[in-house]
Order: C-alpha cells, then structure tokens, then sequence
C-alpha cells in the first residue's frame, strides 16, 4: 500500500510540473522506492511538494507580470510619440485667422485652380458671391513638410478643388482633370479677354 502511495505522489508532482510549463510529464513508470513512510513523514513530503507548487507558480507568474509590464511600457511609448507627432502635425496644418484673411486678400478671393471668384459671381448676381466656399490650401501638404505659419505656402482653393487635389496632386494635375471652372462659364471670353488686354500693352 505504502508503494502505491508514493508512486502516486511522484505521479502528480510530475503532472503539475509539466502542466505549469517548467517540465514535461513523464509516462507512467514503475518507480523503485526504498523503505517506507510513516504518516508525519508523508504530509511533510505533501507539504514540501505544496511549497514547490506555489514556488514555481509565483516564479511562473512573476515572468508573466515582468512581460505583461513590459508590453505595457512599449505600448504608453507608442501612444506617447504618435499622440506628439498628431500634436505637431496640428500645429503645421493650423492657419490663423489674420492668415488666412491675408492669402484671401492677396489672391483676391480667386480660386487657383479653376478661376471661380467671389467678383464673378457677383457679376452674375449682385450678393451671390458670398455664397463662395473658398478653403486656404497647403501647396505643399502637411505630410510632405508643409506648414500653415509659411504664407508662400498657402493658397486660395474653391472647396471643390481643394477635394480633388487632397494632399498627393499638384494645382497642374487638378487643371487636368476637371471640367468645370471659369472658362467653361465664359466659353473662354475671359481668356480671350486677358490676351487682348496683354497685346494692347
């Protein structure tokens, strides 16, 4: 009887080894075991296995916790240098209010691109022109480089235009891929107009 019972108790530390990772179970193999014990010496070969247990458990998650932290630590990093790059980001993008009235006022509420103005429309109908979404425009993108506070970098854009050159076109590029602007409302009048003017001088 008392065989059975320590090969039991080897049976089992080597199971809960090999479930905790730290070792790998063994088949079922007849054991020799020399001499007996009594029942004080067997708790205390339970309780030094218990103590074994709990040892290599707190060992097994004290790794756990060390990796879980470190991850953690790498992942505050990460949230850190993208939450400082958004904020620099937005601070290139920002056109104050004074700015963007002075790149109005230089390209005379004129879209670049497609020649629509707030005079034009008001031409057409007296009033009308307010009703002009013009947008100022990064000539060379944020993600390029480009920066907001730079007003030989800025440029008046009607909001259509402005969507379709987006961050990756040039004003080139747009001009040939639109059907709308200016010249299609005059029929190139405005056009014709501006190199008679040139030839008179």
């Amino acid at each position: 009887m008392m065989m059975t019972t320590e090969t039991m108790i080897l049976g089992t530390a080597r199971l809960n080894i090999g479930i905790l990772g730290f070792g790998t179970a063994i088949p079922n193999v007849e054991i020799p075991v020399i001499g007996t014990f009594d029942g004080k010496s067997l708790i205390i070969i339970l309780l030094l296995a218990a103590l074994v247990l709990l040892f290599l458990l707190f060992a097994h998650y004290k790794r756990k916790s060390r990796r879980e932290n470190r991850r953690y630590r790498d992942f505050s990093r990460r949230i850190a240098r993208q939450k400082a790059a958004e904020r620099e980001t937005a601070g290139r993008r920002r056109v104050s209010m004074r700015m963007k009235q002075d790149v109005l006022e230089r390209d005379d509420y004129t879209c670049r691109i497609c020649g629509i103005s707030r005079q034009f429309m008001d031409d057409l109908c007296p009033g009308l022109g307010d009703y002009l979404l013009l947008e100022i425009d990064h000539i060379e993108s944020v993600a390029k480089g480009g920066t907001g506070k730079d007003e030989d970098n800025l440029q008046v854009l009607c909001w259509r235009c402005n969507r379709k050159k987006g961050g990756t076109k040039t004003n080139e590029e747009v001009e040939e891929l639109i059907d709308y602007g200016i010249w299609y409302l005059t029929d190139g009048d405005v056009e014709d107009d501006e190199y008679d003017d040139e030839d008179d001088e």
